[in-house]
């Protein structure tokens, strides 16, 4: 086990000083050295154990180990140091991050979706790759292939949080073409798509979302965890596709390297990522649900980036290869987690793929948590909202 260096010690008592609403040079409590440990995720650097999507997966984690790892520790120990400040607008008890990844503009495709799919299954050295285009199309076929699919559950989960009055972050991707792999997604800016009542192109759902003032981020594609530059190609791509500014990120399957990512996001310019978290849990991976800047061990600094924990994934509650929980379990689950939560003055930042709003389970679970963070009080915050947030509580 590696100390922690002194930069590393200074970050984690600016993190602590920031969140007590202390004055800038003022002494703070020390945080345990557990939980420094968990919050600039020394174990992950410290160990080699990845999954199959290259990833950290909570069976890893010391935290699960002990039993730990849906208690946010962090949190609590700041909570348990007696500030009684007030950390959200207008005294909200807490906040709650919707955020969305577009893996899917529809269950439909188009044409050339297709063929892309087709494409980047062959993108790999296995052997088996040369039978994975004949399955990407029949997949195809069996969703169907229209010129201008309908993107009938992205517009629902959109009509929800206007309907509420909430907002949410949407991260969508940028087609990758060669330089991707057989996980990516594979519409592009032009692509056709009914949204709204009209045929427009993917680009235009984005500059709609943007105009009524939700979050539209990059899904950063798998390979761009890890490729020196990337991320910062797709980023310009998408803003030259929309006119937007894009200053918030998460990776496509959660693929994200402690040593790399972060570094590789910074580079490209973003803000903030919400990427730490788990594909087949949920639970707090640095112990922590508040935003906090990144500590890049390999320099020795802190980045110029702000990172989210991501905290629940609604596939990790649902699908059967992950908790498997069922609808009525997995909602109170949620409901259990939101207070927790909230009982330390945290954030709850979920993702939801809108494409899985199709479906009775995952559309319930959506709307029940939005019904419970309401009734509790929360503040709904972006990505890009509590970066903001974030950034001038440290000012």
């Amino acid at each position: 086990m590696t100390e922690l260096s002194p930069a590393a010690r200074a970050h984690v008592d600016a993190f602590t000083r920031s969140w007590l609403g202390l004055p800038a040079g003022s002494e703070v409590p020390a945080m345990p050295e557990a939980l420094a440990r968990r919050l600039l995720r020394c174990e992950e650097l410290e160990r080699t154990e990845r999954d199959q999507w290259g990833n950290w997966e909570f069976g890893f984690a010391e935290a699960h180990a002990e039993g730990r790892l849906w208690e946010p520790d962090v949190d609590r120990w700041l909570r348990d140091q007696g500030s009684e400040e007030a950390r959200w607008p207008d005294g909200r008890p807490f906040a709650i991050c919707l955020s969305h990844d577009v893996d899917l503009m529809a269950e439909e495709v188009t044409p050339m979706q297709m063929l892309r799919s087709m494409r980047l299954s062959l993108l790999d050295t296995s052997a088996v790759r040369f039978a994975r285009p004949a399955v990407r199309l029949a997949r195809a076929v069996h969703h169907g292939v229209a010129q201008c699919p309908t993107a009938e559950a992205l517009e629902r989960c959109v009509e929800i949080e206007r309907a509420h009055g909430v907002t949410a972050s949407y991260f969508f991707t940028t087609y990758p073409g060669g330089a991707g792999h057989r996980y990516d997604c594979t519409y592009d800016f032009g692509d056709r798509c009914r949204f709204g009542g009209s045929t427009v192109s993917v680009a235009d759902v984005m500059r709609t979302l943007d105009r009524e003032g939700f979050d539209v981020g990059l899904h950063g594609s798998y390979n761009s965890a890890l490729a020196v530059g990337q991320l910062a190609n797709e980023r310009r791509k998408l803003e030259r596709a929309t006119g937007l500014t894009v200053t918030s990120t998460r990776q496509h399957f959660l693929h994200w390297d402690v040593r790399t990512t972060p570094r590789l996001q910074a580079e490209a310019a973003f803000s903030a990522d919400s990427t730490l978290g788990f594909n087949r849990n949920i639970g707090f991976r640095a112990g922590t649900s508040l935003p906090f800047r990144w500590f890049d061990a390999p320099s020795d600094a802190p980045l110029d980036l702000v990172e989210l924990p991501m905290l629940v994934h609604d596939g990790a509650l649902l699908r059967t290869d992950a908790l498997e929980l069922g609808s009525h379990l997995a909602q109170q689950t949620v409901r259990d987690f939101i207070d927790r939560i909230a009982d330390v003055g945290g954030v709850a930042t979920f993702v939801f793929h809108p494409n899985n709003l199709a479906r009775d389970d995952y559309l319930s679970l959506f709307e029940a948590t939005i019904s419970h963070g309401l009734g509790r009080g929360a503040w709904f915050a972006s990505v890009r909202d509590l970066d903001a947030w974030f950034r001038e509580r440290e000012r």
